[in-house]
């Protein structure tokens, strides 16, 4: 694992720490501010920071200023600065008596914790390694070029809007396309302070995610709801040893937000169960601003966060329900109009795709009872289960059902189980509905599981650790001895998993739509393109990267869906190889300021040339301009357009 990570650039390096300072950073400050401290303050920081992206990505341009590091430092420290001055007013009238710590782990349960976290840390780098062949690769899945496109112009226009899209997937539309953008705006900031190209913008924000984010925000759900030292490293420590999640999400270029939301979910249901014991209010601002970071970084985390959060808030309601009328209750609608109000951007936009989401239905792809066990032996789309891995989070999740504190985490798993059935074998009008959160894709389902399941698989590791020193009648010390006797066999046995899981991400990493030859041609385009000037390309191949490797903007900055595809473009598509002979293409030529043409020779699955591309070679007003043996670069003369 060493070797790994000495393996990454010193600018990669750069890039990586650059990426952990931008997330911990602002989110430590605010949460320090409001009384967080400790592993609660480590593993619930991201989630206050993308809920600081999220408020203030859109308030850039609301009030005429760039999205920029400048201001989100300046957005930053103004609320730092509220809340401290609210803090402070308070206290002077004896309203805000400092937070109650949950109980402290002694100084071994914190060393091992640690220790967890950077064995984790390592095994999601080698998987990482392995599955990239390097944080330079090219993400090749099929929206990758989307997010990477919106990633550069954020950060070259500042145009922060969440609206401000659509000129990638709904060109010529005057009011652009709804679209939550806190991951883009926050990997922005990341690719403006580095330097380095988008592609591995993105995959060191992937690795930093996975090696820190998931094992630190399972460390904070564990200290929340007063869980042990042992139980804490056990989780953190398999959780980066799943397939599901986080890996399998980068395996599909569209999930990149997806995976990114997804690891705030558990650092913001530690909020929430730490205001609701606490009964401090201004940890509920905390909580408000994880509603935002769910909701502004994908749609979908509105209602993974709301189906935990319910099951949750359930049990509680059963176990005090006089407690939960008189005192959870109120401060919960209070914090649902708060939480609406400063999410209302995005899920009014939300709103707006509704339809289009809804629409949308992933064939059934295998049985109910072959899902079933599928999910519950962690195989999914394997040859394969995970078999160890899958034992210990079933043994868990038995012990866990005794345990009336975590059976709401056991609940929620039963949800998602019974969603991810549904999505992966059923064709029905219902199915589809139910499932229409998550584009009835069963692989954004079977990752929601992972969650609970890393925790039951902790659950499961320390029980047995406690069996064995408890048998042989041995002190504390013993039992951290077998802990780490355990968990150094489970990583001999298994690898935490990560060559395997890094082969299935490699194909995305080592698809042909982009090659090396093809990718160095379209970041020559941004030697060549000139500012306003456009660049005429197919959206079947790989040249819907135009812009996020070269600056230059491309007529078509997505695989074309035809229900969204503007006339002009659908016509270009058609006949663009008539520019010198049909006075309607050469009119819209002249109107989008096309000086270029672009083709490569690397396709997306399932597609073929679209005609007006064909044989531009032989087209008197294209020129040949630059060329490799993958990519060919016209100029288009003006003089002799129709």
């Amino acid at each position: 694992m060493l070797d790994t990570l000495l393996e990454f650039r010193s600018s990669t390096v750069l890039l990586l720490v650059v990426t952990a300072v931008l997330l911990w950073t602002p989110g430590s400050l605010l949460g320090a501010v409001l009384g967080l401290r400790g592993w609660l303050l480590a593993g619930t920081a991201p989630v206050v920071t993308m809920g600081l992206v999220g408020l203030g990505a859109p308030l850039a341009p609301a009030i005429g200023l760039g999205w920029s590091t400048w201001f989100f430092l300046g957005w930053t420290l103004l609320a730092c600065a509220a809340a401290a001055g609210v803090v402070v007013l308070l206290r002077r009238r004896g309203l805000a008596p400092a937070l109650p710590n949950t109980a402290e782990w002694s100084r071994a349960g914190t060393v091992t914790a640690v220790a967890a976290v950077v064995i984790a840390a390592g095994v999601a780098a080698l998987t990482i390694r392995t599955g990239t062949f390097g944080l330079g690769s090219l993400p090749q899945g099929w929206d990758a070029p989307y997010h990477a496109n919106g990633i550069r112009f954020i950060a070259e226009t500042g145009n922060s809007s969440n609206r401000a899209f659509g000129w990638i997937d709904v060109p010529d539309s005057p009011n652009g396309a709804f679209y939550p953008n806190a991951y883009h705006a926050f990997e922005a900031l990341a690719y403006r302070l580095s330097g380095d190209s988008v592609a591995t913008v993105m995959n060191s924000g992937m690795l930093v995610t996975a090696a820190l984010g998931v094992p630190l925000g399972t460390i904070a759900i564990v200290k929340a709801l007063h869980g042990s030292a042992g139980l804490a490293a056990a989780s953190a420590l398999v959780s980066t040893s799943f397939a599901s999640y986080p890996f399998d999400l980068w395996q599909w270029g569209q999930l990149y937000p997806y995976a990114a939301g997804l690891s705030l979910v558990l650092p913001f249901l530690a909020l929430l169960v730490r205001w609701l014991d606490s009964g401090f209010d201004r940890i509920g601002v905390l909580v408000a601003l994880g509603t935002v970071a769910l909701v502004a970084t994908h749609s979908a985390m509105a209602f993974v966060g709301a189906a935990l959060g319910l099951c949750y808030l359930v049990q509680r309601a059963v176990q005090a329900p006089s407690r939960f009328l008189r005192r959870d209750l109120p401060r919960l609608a209070v914090l649902a109009v708060v939480a609406l109000v400063l999410s209302g951007v995005y899920l009014l936009g939300a709103l707006t795709m509704a339809g289009r989401t809804a629409a949308y239905n992933w064939p059934a792809v295998t049985t109910s009872s072959k899902a079933f066990g599928d999910a519950l032996l962690l195989g999914h789309d394997a040859n394969w289960p995970q078999w160890l891995l899958a034992a210990i989070t079933l043994v868990g999740a038995h012990l866990l059902v005794k345990v009336a504190a975590w059976r709401w985490l056991l609940v929620g798993y039963l949800v998602f189980l019974c969603l991810f059935v549904v999505a992966a074998a059923l064709d029905t009008p219902w199915s589809t509905a139910i499932t229409a959160p998550w584009w009835n894709d069963r692989w954004r389902l079977v990752a929601v599981l992972v969650l609970p399941a890393t925790i039951a698989a902790g659950w499961a590791f320390q029980a047995a650790a406690r069996r064995i020193a408890r048998l042989r009648r041995e002190s504390l010390g013993a039992l951290a001895v077998v802990g780490a006797l355990l968990a150094a066999g489970y990583l001999v046995q298994t690898g935490g998993y990560a060559e395997r899981n890094g082969q299935r991400m490699q194909w995305d990493f080592s698809g042909s739509v982009v090659s090396d030859q093809e990718r160095a041609g379209l970041v020559e385009l941004g030697t060549v393109v000139r500012p306003g000037e456009r660049v005429m390309n197919d959206g079947v191949d790989g040249t819907v990267w135009t812009y996020a490797l070269s600056g230059a903007e491309p007529i078509i900055g997505h695989y074309p869906n035809p229900a969204t595809l503007s006339p002009r473009r659908k016509l270009l598509l058609e006949r663009f190889n008539r520019l010198d002979t049909d006075h309607e293409v050469g009119q819209v030529v002249r109107d989008l300021n096309i000086r270029y043409a672009v083709v490569t020779t690397g396709f997306m699955d399932g597609f073929r040339r679209s005609p007006g591309l064909i044989g531009l070679s032989g087209v008197p007003a294209l020129r040949v301009r630059y060329s490799n043996p993958d990519l060919t670069l016209y100029e288009v003369d003006w003089t002799a357009l129709a």
